[in-house]
């Protein structure tokens, strides 16, 4: 597992300041990184002070350098959650202390009130827009302010959150990483005019999350090894179906065609993929490409050749596990979490079963991997502001950065030391049985969730993968690609690029609905033309410049 972790932090990490795609709700992209130092930025201060001596002590400030510590004095704080329902939470996580709510509360001082009014990680909910406008706010707000209207310039201005850059003093361990990152972290979190509006949640080593894997017994009936080339995967794929009778050779979730360049694999032999990418500094909707429509005559071809699923626009992610299990489907496009399922079901029916990964295919064998999924190492979802009704500032300053301590971080990312995770003396960390195999709560992702948010706070998270095993990490080391070289990073827009990015909502249900048209031959390609000149019509072009400015901003920071 810790090389996986290493591989896809390097992925991670050697990119610089172009970085993946695009606005919240178009799940457009991911962002770069330029050091290797990121994971153990994440420990910069202590478990107590985290070390700032850049501004001036004040003695009669118990949350100023040189006085404080934690636990702080016992401090109630409110935010915009949803609030557990603690009867479905396990015994084995109430009888031995190891909620994190809890534990954090026992480490920080902090106990957080939930208040409802959650928002969307990339959309402001009915709820919060409520709540906002009540003009009633609690001291944390857990917003994705770069999908709000007016963005986070517009709430600071609007006066419901701080602007955070006036009180780094009380922020030191996440103001301290942020300095040590120019180009990627404070690129990231840094307004155009230098403001600083949130604690974020930055989940590293997730660009590669889902990815390709095939049946490894059904190459050894068929005599073939793992596909490289599209050509051998077309000829895979031939053999399945026809020597195996395999009715869907290949599956995968269509929406996966248009979400998180997840299936960006598929149409990396023909350098192209869907929504929008970076090429050569300049951003290109993939479906205006001559490329684009090569890719999807390709898949035409493959669905009349009876290679595609045919039920492939319907099917969930449940329909793919089942015929990747149950002998329908030889290769499939999946998230890491499905391909452990489908790893750990019942295979007593065909003892032979195994899956191994398999890298997206080239054009001609030795080419480069180009496309792949890829999702921003920072959203801007999850991340927490500070109101401008707060209580306390510094003690929200101070509770928010510890979870970019090593203590906080490693609480949030495996729970209790000795009891969820082991530590080694070469700083190695392993999650314990309690996690990894627990009867009482068999899926090791939910058991993590129940002892560390590890996703779903404002901390950094560098080891999402940790509770998969060693077999599941195998084929995940198999879903790389240069994607992050072609994506558009996490932006800030202004109001008018803002306008001009809403109008993709009708141009992306066109451009699917098309798309699927024409795979399926519903749709004659002779037509491809005039859907492109539609969508001209409707603005693409404008939403493609609206990117570009927003990106050029973003790389002269």
């Amino acid at each position: 597992m810790k090389k996986l972790i290493a591989l896809l932090m390097v992925a991670v990490l050697a990119i610089g300041c172009i970085g993946c795609a695009g606005n919240g709700g178009n799940s457009t992209g991911g962002n770069s990184t330029s050091t290797t130092s990121q994971a153990t930025n994440t420990s910069t201060g202590t478990t107590s002070q985290a070390g700032d001596t850049s501004q001036a002590q004040n003695p009669d400030d118990p949350y100023a350098a040189g006085n404080f510590s934690y636990p702080m004095d016992k401090i109630e704080l409110t935010i915009n959650k949803d609030e557990t329902d603690r009867s479905t939470i396990p015994s084995w996580v109430t009888d031995n202390h190891l909620y994190w709510e809890d534990t954090v509360a026992e480490a920080t001082g902090v106990t957080l009130k939930m208040i409802g009014s959650a928002s969307n990680p990339m959309e402001d909910s009915e709820a919060f827009t409520v709540m906002l406008s009540s003009l009633q706010y609690p001291d944390l707000i857990q917003c994705n302010w770069l999908t709000h209207k007016g963005g986070p310039d517009g709430a600071i201005a609007d006066g419901v959150i701080i602007d955070l850059s006036q009180y780094t003093q009380y922020f030191p361990a996440w103001y301290q990483i942020i300095q040590d990152n120019p180009d990627t972290y404070k690129k990231w979190v840094t307004l155009d005019n230098g403001g600083l509006y949130n604690f974020p949640c930055i989940v590293l080593a997730s660009p590669t999350g889902t990815g390709w894997s095939i049946r490894k017994d059904y190459l050894d009936q068929v005599g073939e090894q793992v596909p490289v080339t599209l050509e051998d995967w077309h000829r895979v794929l031939t053999k399945f179906k026809d020597q195996l009778g395999l009715p869907a050779p290949i599956t995968f979730e269509w929406r996966w065609l248009f979400l998180e360049y997840a299936a960006a694999g598929l149409s990396n032999p023909f350098g192209t993929c869907y929504p929008f990418y970076v090429q050569d500094g300049k951003v290109v909707f993939g479906p205006t490409t001559e490329n684009y429509k090569n890719f999807v005559e390709m898949l035409r071809t493959w669905a009349s050749e009876g290679l595609l699923d045919p039920d492939i626009l319907q099917v969930d992610k449940k329909t793919v596990e089942s015929k990747v299990t149950s002998n329908k489907a030889g290769l499939a496009l999946q998230q890491i979490r499905n391909t452990q399922n489908c790893m750990i079901a019942d295979h007593s029916e065909q003892p032979s079963f195994e899956l191994v990964g398999v890298t997206a295919p080239v054009m001609n064998a030795g080419d480069s991997i180009e496309f792949g999924h890829y999702v921003n190492a920072y959203t801007g979802g999850i991340s927490i502001s500070i109101s401008t009704q707060c209580k306390n500032v510094p003690a929200a300053c101070r509770y928010l950065d510890w979870g970019y301590t090593e203590e906080g971080h490693n609480l949030h990312e495996y729970g209790k030391e000795g009891v969820t995770y082991t530590k080694a003396a070469d700083g190695t960390i392993t999650l314990t049985d309690l996690i990894k195999n627990n009867p009482e709560t068999p899926d090791a992702q939910a058991a993590r969730y129940y002892v560390g948010y590890f996703r779903n706070h404002a901390i950094i998270c560098d080891d999402p993968y940790a509770h998969f095993s060693d077999a599941v990490l195998d084929i995940a080391s198999k879903f790389y690609s240069n994607q992050q070289s072609h994506a558009i990073p996490t932006l800030v827009y202004t109001d008018a690029e803002n306008e001009a990015i809403r109008e993709f909502t009708a141009i992306d249900a066109t451009s699917r609905n098309a798309i699927a048209d024409f795979v399926m031959g519903n749709r004659d390609m002779s037509e491809w033309d005039a859907f492109i000149d539609g969508i001209k019509a409707d603005g693409i072009e404008d939403v493609v410049k609206a990117y570009q400015s927003a990106l050029d901003r973003y790389n002269a920071r």
